[in-house]
């Protein structure tokens, strides 16, 4: 799968991975955490008012299961909790129909398991995640960075192992996450409103028994069953509410579907197959997501007060452009992507700045991140963007500006030195926060 859809649906299981572009700040919150996720009361005051307290007690009030959604609950429950060894393989494919455009992304998978805690989930050519029985990991191959922290010695709650392992199998391995679970049941139902029983879902020639997890956060989850097994077969997910929370124009479907090709029982595994160490040069993003867990500043925060790094790129109109050539302007540079929903989000918003101050002299750029020129030009097409566009092919300028999550928004003032950061994007307060500060650059 390419990492642009693996993207799409971080903000959905806050895959703050600190091994994706999109980093937790860009996850709807509180309303779209994900389901493992618990929400903190804590700032509210004594005195909420009588319908916030109501919202309080209905988010912590235990799932409502149907009776015959309870029937396959326990099936499940019974499957994986007698579970040994555990081999996997399936594919992971997306369906996203917004703003205009259409995005269909797929990517095969595989996965071991050896009770109680000994696991290996790979996504070819992109995340790799796992436990030796001693060490917890996880390894992103496009950006060679890594984690590891100690593995829990047993089967916990999925929320208990190490992160990013809880985002990343909650969304990408439904099945090996039960499999770690102390009680799979209760996974299925940590922060949901609902569990119904749906119509069965028809795979092949075998009609899967399946379940309509109504969660929290609005998303849903159709679980089907293998009727044999009672393991995993597909789950599908609707992330809609996600896109539209993010102001992600026109979203006629947005699904992310798990479908597993294989599931073999008592597999024979061996110690060697979840053994791993970093491969050579691999950074350590430990430090980093430990700073973002305490709510710590983005890595690109750093930036302000500094000199702009300086660099030259190609724009879509096939001219050089270098910083040094805008000396004396106040500029800003978007680093986006045409994959990222946040990015489309925001881009009218600074498309209309630019409209209203380019006369002021504001200098403003959009710069792609990694993509071909014509795909590029093909989205400024339909969209009729008017912000000039600069082709970071292969990255080197994002890594200067440290970017670590798309949309990333920097504002340089006349004297050459970062003003201020913007990392990620709310409709209901980036836009005017970046007026304010492209104000106040332009004194």
């Amino acid at each position: 799968m390419k990492q642009r859809s693996l993207i799409q649906f971080a903000a959905c299981a806050a895959l703050a991975l600190g091994t994706t572009s999109l980093r937790a700040e860009d996850a709807p919150k509180p309303a779209d955490a994900p389901a493992t996720a618990k929400v903190d009361d804590t700032s509210k005051p004594a005195d909420a008012p009588a319908a916030a307290k109501a919202d309080d007690a209905a988010a912590s009030a235990p799932a409502q299961v149907s009776d015959d959604a309870q029937k396959v609950l326990t099936q499940i429950n019974e499957a994986y909790g007698s579970l040994k060894t555990l081999d996997l393989a399936g594919k992971l494919s997306s369906n996203i129909e917004a703003a205009g455009e259409k995005h269909n992304d797929s990517g095969d998978f595989t996965a071991s398991f050896a009770a109680p805690n000994k696991f290996r989930h790979a996504l070819k050519d992109d995340i790799l995640c796992g436990s030796t029985g001693e060490k917890a990991f996880s390894y992103l191959k496009a950006k060679n960075m890594y984690s590891m922290a100690d593995a829990a010695k047993d089967k916990v709650a999925t929320k208990d192992l190490p992160r990013p392992l809880p985002q990343i199998l909650e969304m990408q391995n439904p099945s090996l996450m039960l499999a770690l679970a102390k009680d799979p049941s209760k996974e299925l139902t940590e922060n949901v409103v609902s569990v119904a029983k749906a119509e069965d879902t028809k795979i092949g020639d075998v009609s899967c028994p399946t379940l309509k997890l109504s969660l929290k956060n609005k998303l849903t989850v159709l679980l089907a069953v293998d009727p044999q097994t009672h393991f995993v077969r597909q789950s599908v997910t609707n992330i809609k509410p996600m896109l539209d929370q993010q102001g992600v124009s026109d979203v006629k479907t947005a699904t992310y579907t798990v479908d597993y090709t294989t599931t073999t029982v008592g597999a024979e595994v061996k110690d060697a197959q979840f053994a791993w160490a970093p491969p050579e040069g691999a950074k350590d993003f430990a430090a980093q997501q430990a700073a973002a867990d305490e709510g710590e500043s983005n890595p690109s925060d750093a930036l302000v007060g500094q000199e702009a790094p300086a660099f030259k790129l190609t724009g879509l109109d096939g001219k050089e452009l270098a910083l040094s050539d805008l000396k004396g302007k106040v500029v800003i540079l978007d680093f986006w992507a045409t994959w990222c929903p946040p990015c489309r989000a925001s881009l009218p918003h600074l498309n209309k700045l630019y409209d209203e101050k380019k006369g002021e002299g504001l200098q403003v750029f959009a710069v792609d991140q990694q993509e071909d020129k014509d795909k590029v030009q093909g989205f400024v097409d339909k969209t009729k963007l008017g912000v000039p566009v600069l082709l970071d092919s292969n990255g080197e300028v994002g890594g200067k500006y440290k970017v670590s999550g798309i949309p990333e928004t920097v504002i340089i003032g006349k004297d050459g030195k970062v003003k201020k950061v913007f990392v990620g994007f709310d409709a209901n307060s980036t836009p005017e926060e970046m007026h304010k500060a492209v104000a106040e650059a332009m004194k």
